[in-house]
């Protein structure tokens, strides 16, 4: 059965190999696509999470009959809004959606303006230090060896898209505790370290609660366990 996967910010789908290679071992057949503004391919100047919606119904379109649909951060975002209008998932899991509207505004402050300037600048490191401080919260101590690892390199290159995408999440209002429920059987997935706190756990674990899903619990982990942790979070997504 084929299980499409949706990235999040600062992200693209080579991040996502590992639990690509474990999923495959547990017989799924994982699509895995680089959303806009990655490896060449340009966010449109009218985007907006409609024209994510619109590309992952496309995906979906070629995967086959009753796909799996999982979702990262923004791309839980934009797989939960993707599954309202579908009656043909075999199953949705979702992993620490973002906050957007006026929740994600009232957390970030003048965060993504200020990595907007940033950008402009030419500045992608201090864009990116605004974005893992101001709306991905990191740590002083753990953003030290942060800014040295492979994965600051490899995530640069998607700071600019990144402010868009902030923006886009900004632009829309979603209250998870009015959301529909997807036609199909949902899962939550939140890293136990973000229980309760903002911009990934209290949202996540509102929408649980609003859609009655079953909420899956990653120990020691947070928002990243793609990284940190793949095969803890192919055993909770396979689960």
């Amino acid at each position: 059965m084929a299980m499409v996967v949706v990235h999040g910010v600062l992200a693209d789908a080579a991040q996502w190999n590992d639990v690509r290679t474990g999923l495959v071992a547990r017989g799924h057949d994982v699509i895995a696509r680089d959303r806009r503004g990655r490896n060449g391919v340009a966010l449109n100047t009218d985007y907006s999470l409609k024209t994510e919606i619109d590309d992952l119904h496309r995906v979906l379109d070629k995967a086959g009959r009753n796909p799996i649909l999982f979702g990262h951060s923004y791309g839980a975002v934009i797989a939960l809004l993707t599954a309202q209008q579908r009656d043909d998932l075999h199953s949705v899991i979702l992993y620490e959606p973002i906050a957007t509207g006026h929740q994600l505004k009232a957390f970030v402050g003048s965060a993504v303006d200020r990595a907007k300037r940033a950008v402009d600048a030419g500045d992608l490191h201090a864009a990116m230090e605004i974005i893992v401080t101001d709306v991905s919260p990191t740590p002083p101590d753990v953003l030290e060896r942060y800014r040295g690892n492979r994965m600051w390199k490899s995530q640069l290159p998607f700071v600019a898209s990144a402010v868009r995408e902030l923006d886009a999440m900004l632009a829309y209002d979603l209250d998870y505790d009015q959301v529909a429920v997807p036609k199909a059987p949902t899962k939550i997935v939140l890293g136990a370290k973000n229980v309760g706190t903002m911009p990934f756990g209290r949202p996540t674990e509102t929408l649980a609660y609003t859609l009655g899903a079953e909420l899956l619990l990653l120990d020691n982990l947070g928002h990243v366990a793609h990284m940190e942790a793949p095969d803890k979070l192919v055993e909770a997504i396979s689960s």
